[in-house]
């Protein structure tokens, strides 16, 4: 069911980015072979995870968490389910996300979705296979608390495959009012500006109310003129490369008036 939800929203990302794009860009974009080796990897870790690690993790927390606070929402209907494990693992991710571009271990796993000089809808797929392994442990600990239902979980995602396709989409789209509720193409866009100053802004996933509640929200005008990293270093075009690109060696000196990861 997932699968056929992925393949009419990206139907719909492609035709969209032809008919009113927001900027030119060629369909056969630099790093368009490397993002669908990415989709293939981050398939089998998708499968690996889910029939393997996560029940070992998720069993071995049924150990040590009290019965009374596990799965509080698996007797209640199934709208509420899909509300609180969208809020709660939006802000989960808030959090995380802001992590990520503070620390410079995990910027180093998550520049790899920055590095997208071309953005699109199938850009989005870039993840750093260490990234995702790391994002789906912890999201392990608020599913278990809440126990949500498959369905609920099939929302969930549905979600997060739409919001993240049009916010990553090169469509000439903005969501207007509602940006202050959900995350729009054009305040995810500056989040993926080149500019290092631009990425420390607008962290949501589905989400954009605790941007605007952290006072992390910015609603731009303007569109950015450039995407990616800036580091000419970064191998753009080779999967192996950037998982190894990774564990460089971090810089001996740093600005000590400056919040930026080490790379950014």
């Amino acid at each position: 069911m997932l699968l056929y939800i992925f393949a009419a929203i990206a139907a719909v990302a492609l035709v969209l980015e032809r008919v009113i794009p927001v900027r030119p860009q060629p369909f056969l974009r630099r790093g368009l072979v490397t993002d669908g080796v990415y989709v293939v990897v981050n398939i089998i870790l998708r499968v690996a995870f889910t029939g393997s690690i996560a029940i070992v993790i998720e069993d071995a927390g049924r150990g040590v968490v009290p019965a009374q606070v596990v799965a509080v929402l698996r007797d209640d209907p199934l709208w509420l389910q899909a509300i609180a494990v969208v809020v709660v693992l939006d802000l989960f991710f808030y959090w995380m996300h802001r992590a990520k571009h503070r620390f410079d271990w995990w910027w180093r796993l998550h520049e790899a979705h920055h590095s997208s000089r071309d953005l699109d809808w199938f850009s989005s797929v870039r993840v750093h296979p260490l990234e995702k392994i790391l994002d789906r442990s912890i999201y392990l600990a608020p599913l278990l608390f809440l126990g949500v239902s498959n369905q609920a979980l099939l929302i969930l995602a549905s979600l997060d495959a739409v919001v993240a396709t049009i916010s990553h989409a090169n469509v000439r789209l903005r969501f207007g009012s509602l940006s202050y509720v959900f995350v729009g193409p054009e305040m995810h866009r500056l989040h993926h500006a080149r500019a290092s100053t631009a990425q420390r802004c607008n962290f949501g996933n589905n989400l954009s109310i605790f941007d605007w509640l952290f006072g992390t929200a910015v609603l731009p005008e303007t569109i950015p003129e450039d995407f990616g990293l800036d580091d000419e270093a970064y191998p753009e075009g080779n999967i192996v490369r950037q998982f190894f690109y990774a564990f460089r060696p971090f810089p001996v000196e740093r600005s000590p008036d400056s919040d930026a990861p080490l790379s950014a």
